[in-house]
């Protein structure tokens, strides 16, 4: 009788174990979007290459060298909203698609709440079976109203050579756009 009590009772244990979980119990499991960028900030503040930054506006682009200090402050647009906080994951779906053209993964998170500002954040990954796998990119939309003006962002991180920041603003009839492309480690 005592040898099927004990497995009894530690299949109860197990299941019990199992229903309360972590504490963090609906909390998603995304990839860390921001954590990525903070290493790549990070690298690029230890080796100090030299940063560019081009700006487009009117079709006119400006070229000029930017330091660390800069680029940091422009980089903190990939790093808000984190969707791994509990109270914003909720808000967010993710979908992922394994492409055998390009040989990569892209997870993709989409706002199942229109009214947040991030709606959509794609991450493609290039798995490899004997390193580790690596990030080839992150893309971002946003879109906000301040005022009468609809601002829409498109963000776009290429991993160890730039960034770009597309920013569209429009009321009513009046519309206006810039690029901003910083570039490190020669990655035009």
């Amino acid at each position: 009788m005592r040898q099927l009590l004990v497995p009894f009772f530690l299949i109860l244990l197990l299941l019990h174990a199992c229903q309360n979980g972590p504490e963090n119990k609906g909390a998603a499991n995304f990839f860390p979007v921001v954590s990525f960028i903070e290493g790549q900030v990070h690298h690029v503040d230890s080796l100090q290459p030299t940063i560019q930054k081009l700006t487009t506006v009117n079709n006119q682009t400006d070229t000029f060298p930017i330091e660390t200090g800069a680029f940091d402050s422009l980089s903190k647009e990939f790093t808000t909203p984190d969707i791994n906080d509990p109270a914003l994951s909720k808000y967010y779906k993710e979908n992922s698609f394994a492409d055998q053209t390009i040989a990569s993964v892209t997870l993709t998170y989409a706002a199942t709440n229109k009214d947040l500002p991030l709606q959509r954040l794609d991450v493609i990954i290039h798995p490899d079976p004997v390193a580790n796998d690596r990030v080839q990119s992150i893309y971002m939309e946003r879109g906000t109203q301040v005022k009468d003006t609809l601002v829409l962002k498109k963000l776009y991180w290429r991993t160890d050579r730039n960034f770009q920041i597309i920013t569209a603003k429009q009321a009513g009839a009046w519309s206006a756009s810039s690029v901003v492309k910083v570039v490190w480690n020669g990655g035009y």
